[in-house]
């Protein structure tokens, strides 16, 4: 139906919230956190859905993954069968995440980049919203419904991607 959110890695994911609060106005809605490692996904939002990106804390600034809406959860079971049936891989999914209450399921394009089917992302009532810090070691963070495998190191690491070595370069003068 529509791009739902991009997710971006970060080395530092503070300055990059920062950055993106102060120069773009965006808005900090939930933070992924572990109590080994720390904060490790800022997701953020310029409109009432919960995130419109996030930021991940990855070893290099690269694409994290990109999300795109369905219409409904029988559309997204649907597409996910369909590309499942089709020999495409799952990395992660099918299941529902706590931050953001929305559905989830992970695919790898020919390229190495994750991009995720979602439907019923989170509406925020801004003016009452206070931004809560999930610990993601907890399964129900990941997945609520428990149907996903678990998130682990290596699903994790699907996402990190190359560095990016950016599209355009600039001609000689």
């Amino acid at each position: 139906m529509r791009l739902s959110h991009v997710v971006l890695n970060a080395p530092d994911i503070d300055a990059t919230r920062v950055w993106y609060e102060t120069h773009l106005g965006f808005a900090l809605s939930d933070t992924l956190a572990h109590p080994r490692m720390g904060q490790v996904m800022h997701f953020m939002r310029c409109n009432p859905q919960h995130h419109s990106m996030a930021i991940a804390r990855g070893p290099h600034a690269s694409l994290h993954h990109i999300s795109f809406e369905l219409r409904g959860l029988d559309e997204y079971m649907y597409g996910t069968g369909r590309l499942l049936r089709a020999g495409v891989r799952m990395i992660w999914g099918p299941g529902r995440h706590l931050a953001g209450d929305n559905t989830f399921s992970y695919f790898m394009d020919p390229h190495g980049n994750t991009v995720e089917y979602t439907t019923e992302l989170e509406e925020l009532d801004e003016d009452a919203w206070h931004p809560h810090v999930y610990d993601f070691s907890q399964p129900e963070v990941t997945d609520q419904w428990g149907t996903a495998n678990p998130m682990n190191e290596l699903v994790a690491k699907e996402s990190f991607n190359d560095v990016d070595r950016g599209v355009f370069v600039a001609p000689p003068v």
